[in-house]
């Protein structure tokens, strides 16, 4: 068979409506759909637990010793390399700083309650949510929980016993099991060289990596006659030690669901093509080449699993956008691409099998048994 001749007896078969290739696409869209958003759905459910994770400073470690703390290597802890709890390669401590007490600051307004002072390295704004704006103004650090008792916001003076201090940034930092210490405190952001000893290095760590742990570790200083520093710490266990978010997701249950895809989109162009054997027989019988038959199938097939695949992405992307947002909506959809781009390939193989299933003998048994 010529190409023209191929093309047009394949665009003669769409248009009659031979080929089912709108019943077809509806069905494979359907199916695709429905298994990507359930798989979405439990993608999302580890988001947003990862979130909670991170916002409940679960992922924040505290190695405490008074006084033995090197500051600088603790600031330094962002620029380790190595694999994160994912299995990549990067940087497993997103931000690090140290932290030493610094008595206490006496509100004018409240004589009788002072409030606990400490003093940070620059890095510790980045393991408080301190934004870079923020962390270039002079001034004082203070929790949303003291902010909400004070009725203060970023940019107010705080009048105290030292004199007035201005404060430059609000940190989130509610009542939910996490150290609150920094609660009801003001803290401030002093160089990182300006004392080699400091009482505290916190680091945030996620996803959860034991290696990356113990380069807390690496911080602490031998003082002779001192007690060694304490162990590794989370500022929040009411999550538990490490969610193994980045496991659960490989080995999550809808991930498999996701073959159905291919196989459906196999089966639908078996079935379609099964459904025609009349037709192809009797092309057989007349003389048709085999091959010229699977071409024009392949091209048949291919005009309604192309459509199905990508209406499938449309909507998944659409769906992933509503429930977590365009930013993550490209990369929920990339994870269902695999399986939309196979169905493309067993969609061929299902019509290809179907047509090589079919002899130009069996064309009066087929009419025969026809309903």
């Amino acid at each position: 068979m010529k190409p023209t001749a191929i093309l047009s007896e394949a665009w003669r078969d769409i248009a009659a409506g031979a080929a089912r290739a709108l019943a077809c696409a509806t069905i494979l869209t359907v199916i695709a759909v429905a298994v990507a958003t359930f798989d979405l759905t439990g993608i999302l459910a580890l988001q947003h637990e990862s979130r909670q994770w991170v916002d409940s400073a679960a992922a924040i470690h505290i190695i405490s010793g008074g006084k033995q703390i090197d500051s600088a290597s603790c600031d330094s802890l962002t620029r380790a390399t190595g694999t994160t709890g994912n299995g990549g390669g990067a940087t497993p401590i997103q931000a690090a700083g140290a932290l030493r007490a610094a008595g206490e600051i006496t509100l004018t307004a409240m004589p009788a309650a002072p409030l606990d002072a400490w003093q940070a390295t620059p890095g510790f704004a980045d393991v408080l949510g301190i934004g870079v704006t923020q962390q270039t103004r002079p001034g004082v650090w203070i929790s949303s929980q003291l902010a909400r008792t004070l009725h203060v916001r970023e940019g107010d003076d705080l009048a105290t016993t030292r004199g007035r201090m201005h404060v430059s940034a609000v940190f989130a930092w509610p009542d939910d099991s996490r150290d609150q210490r920094l609660a009801y405190a003001v803290v401030s952001p002093v160089p990182a060289g300006s004392a080699r000893q400091w009482d505290e290095c916190w680091a945030t760590i996620d996803p959860a990596n034991p290696d990356a742990e113990d380069l807390l570790n690496t911080t602490a200083i031998a003082v002779p006659g001192a007690a060694p520093a304490t162990q590794v710490k989370q500022a929040n266990t009411m999550l538990g030690t490490d969610p193994d978010l980045a496991g659960r997701y490989r080995g999550r249950a809808t991930r498999i669901m996701l073959v159905v895809i291919p196989v459906a989109a196999f089966a639908i162009a078996l079935a379609a093509v099964r459904a025609r054997r009349i037709e192809i027989a009797d092309d057989l019988h007349m003389g048709l080449p085999r091959g010229g038959i699977l071409t024009t199938i392949a091209l048949e097939t291919f005009a309604w699993t192309l459509p199905a695949v990508l209406a499938a992405s449309a909507v998944s992307y659409l769906v992933a956008a509503w429930a977590g947002g365009r930013a993550n909506a490209l990369t929920l959809t990339e994870i269902q691409l695999p399986a939309l781009a196979a169905a493309l390939v067993t969609a061929q193989i299902g019509a290809a099998m179907g047509v090589t299933s079919i002899r130009d003998r069996q064309l009066f048994a087929f009419f025969k048994n026809r309903q």
